[in-house]
């Protein structure tokens, strides 16, 4: 019996330790994580580019569709927010703070509330 349970900790820690999800620290500015061709991304992508404070505010842009280890990261943060994985997409963006706004609309809100 003891031979039993000492066999199913080995196997229950040798999981936990292989499928122990993979953590990212809190970034240091903003990551929006878009997709090439994405027209949400395409939105958001127009209001970078007029964006008033765009010189003054770092946001640091991942693609996701041509990188595995972005679409990795950004699937961590969406998990990280508790979102479930059938909501994940882009465009996201991911805070210094630890929070996620999804969708064009939300980001660009989110945006224009930087002091």
């Amino acid at each position: 019996m003891n031979k039993k349970i000492l066999i199913a900790i080995i196997v229950v820690a040798v999981l936990v330790f292989v499928f122990k999800p993979i953590t990212y620290p809190l970034p240091a500015n903003p990551t929006y994580y878009w997709g090439n061709g994405c027209p949400h991304c395409k939105i958001v992508a127009d209001f970078l580019s007029s964006w008033d404070k765009k010189d003054t505010v770092k946001i640091d842009k991942k693609e996701i569709w041509s990188s595995a280890a972005n679409t990795k990261e950004m699937q961590a943060r969406y998990t990280s927010c508790n979102i479930p994985q059938s909501q994940m997409g882009v465009p996201l963006l991911f805070t210094p703070e630890g929070n996620c706004y999804s969708g064009d609309q939300l980001i660009i809100d989110y945006l224009k509330n930087i002091k």
